[in-house]
């Protein structure tokens, strides 16, 4: 631009080596990422993107944080570097209301989770974290935004074939699917809707 001033690359930015990627932001990127700088983790690209993705979406900033998830993508990660930030894409995605762009990645990461899941399993001392955006999102887009019941029955056996959730889990999920089905039978059929 004719009238840009230069601006001075901040410290963290530098630290965590990301200096070309802070030069391609708009300046409104970069007056977002500002809000976040505080809380980065410099010790590394991937620790820097990854607390600022994580920071931009607990701050509902999806647009930024799926931007930040993306850049870091492009980058070299390990498996479960991937398989963590393409989490945080999830739920950005979701944020964004783009459940076909989340739906896509929900399959690439329960792909990617049986050559994760032990980093993942010693990383939260021996269990899974309780949230799973893979898992739960999926869930959430083909029952919540598709419809899709049967499908979701076959996700949830698919889920626990992989061990994402266990038996008691399991006989829990089908329980409360069938009572939403049911309710959802129900709305349909006593919705009455006047006509002239």
């Amino acid at each position: 631009m004719l009238f840009r001033k230069p601006s001075a690359i901040p410290k963290e930015v530098s630290d965590a080596a990301v200096t070309e990627w802070y030069s391609s932001l708009s300046d409104q990127d970069r007056t977002r990422l500002a809000r976040y700088l505080n809380a980065a983790d410099v010790s590394s690209a991937y620790s820097f993107l990854s607390s600022v993705a994580s920071a931009a979406l607990s701050d509902e900033n999806y647009g930024f944080a799926a931007s930040v998830c993306e850049e870091c993508l492009r980058g070299a990660c390990s498996g479960t570097e991937t398989f963590r930030m393409t989490e945080s894409l999830i739920e950005a995605y979701i944020g964004m209301k783009r459940y076909a762009d989340a739906r896509s990645l929900c399959e690439n990461n329960l792909r990617l989770f049986p050559s994760v899941r032990d980093a993942i399993l010693e990383a939260n001392n021996g269990s899974l974290p309780g949230t799973i955006a893979c898992r739960n999102r999926y869930f959430d887009i083909v029952v919540g935004v598709e419809s899709g019941y049967d499908e979701a029955f076959a996700l949830l056996d698919r889920f626990f074939e992989m061990g994402l959730i266990d038996a008691e889990d399991l006989a829990y999920r089908k329980q409360s699917l069938k009572i939403r089905r049911l309710q959802r039978s129900f709305d349909g059929v006593f919705t009455y809707s006047y006509k002239d």
